[in-house]
């Protein structure tokens, strides 16, 4: 049976570094309705035995060297489901994500989008980082048709990809303007409150900010790549501004449905930081260009999580579930996107 859905799994670091996100993959409720294409460089893919247990529907991908976004592409170049999934090793779907998403993808949308919460509640910095990066689509969440959905971790109609031709590699390199171009063309996008992903960030403040700084970096190449030089130069004046316009959308966030996702008030704070190190990053993207961001960015994205910390963050949840009084919330802004 020809799958409905392709999960497109990054495994960079290796396919033994994605396990945990295979669990969460193998366990939904109508897997028979997907396959797993696990983008993996040829040096490390899975073990023989590995190999030779797959499940069905699970495909190992050779991508040789290719950085991340060209791995996506060689992905949706072997994609058999109408739609793709653009997958993090880091986000992981609950159990009944696909079936949500296949029941409003069969409406006819174009693109449909998760409902998110963070995965790991170590500190304010995992909480700030989650709250700038996702927390337009942060649970409680109203559904409904909207501009704008999380570009990984999304599910798009496939073709709509690969009619980019020669333009895709350069359109996966930050997921955010994919989705912009796509809804400048007119295409049509639905927020999905019922499907669920946990989002799990890497603790520490040091790392945090570095990795915000180079999400920056691939923000500000992309957002100005169409730009004349004197321009990108004197992008860097806007730094101020363009890291307000980041915590601003952070803290708008936060008012909407941080109570209800339980995310401390101290994670504002961690936000403004990481917002300027976002500002700071999105300067030196400007100046540098896609070509030169794109072998770094990647480290953005790849953050794979254990099953010891998948573990870990179910319990916590048992202990303390999502605020049920919450769940009614005013909607996110649709208007709006990852700035």
């Amino acid at each position: 049976m020809k799958p409905k859905l392709s999960i497109l799994l990054p495994a960079m670091l290796g396919y033994e570094t994605v396990l945990a996100a295979l669990d969460s993959w193998e366990v939904q409720t109508c897997r028979d309705q997907l396959e797993i294409l696990i983008l993996c460089p040829d040096h490390l893919g899975p073990t023989a035995a590995q190999a030779a247990a797959l499940p069905p529907g699970q495909v190992i991908v050779p991508i040789g060297s290719a950085h991340l976004h060209e791995a996506r592409v060689i992905g949706i170049q072997q994609a058999s489901g109408e739609y793709a999934m653009l997958a993090e090793d880091h986000c992981l779907p609950d159990p009944d994500w696909a079936q949500a998403i296949l029941d409003r993808l069969e409406e006819g949308w174009d693109g449909v989008g998760p409902a998110l919460r963070p995965g790991n509640r170590t500190s304010c910095w995992t909480e700030g980082s989650f709250l700038i990066g996702y927390g337009e689509w942060m649970m409680p969440v109203t559904g409904g048709p909207t501009a704008v959905i999380c570009g990984w971790n999304g599910t798009i109609r496939t073709q709509l990809i690969r009619q980019l031709g020669s333009e895709c590699a350069g359109e996966l390199l930050t997921g955010a303007f994919l989705v912009r171009r796509l809804h400048q063309q007119g295409h049509r996008f639905y927020l999905e409150d019922r499907a669920h992903m946990r989002h799990f960030d890497p603790p520490g403040w040091a790392y945090e900010t570095l990795l915000l700084a180079m999400v920056g970096l691939g923000f500000g190449a992309t957002r100005t790549r169409r730009w004349s030089l004197p321009a990108r130069i004197l992008y860097p004046l806007a730094t101020p501004a363009v890291a307000f316009l980041h915590w601003k959308r952070a803290f708008a966030h936060y008012r909407r449905a941080g109570a209800g996702a339980g995310v401390r008030p101290t994670a504002l704070g961690a936000a403004l930081v990481l917002a300027s190190a976002w500002g700071l990053g999105e300067a030196a993207g400007a100046l540098m260009g896609t070509t030169r961001v794109a072998p770094h960015i990647w480290r953005t994205e790849i953050k794979p999580v254990r099953r010891e910390d998948v573990a870990r963050s179910t319990a916590q949840e048992r202990l303390a579930p999502l605020n049920s009084a919450a769940l009614v919330s005013t909607p996110p802004n649709r208007s709006s996107a990852n700035a």
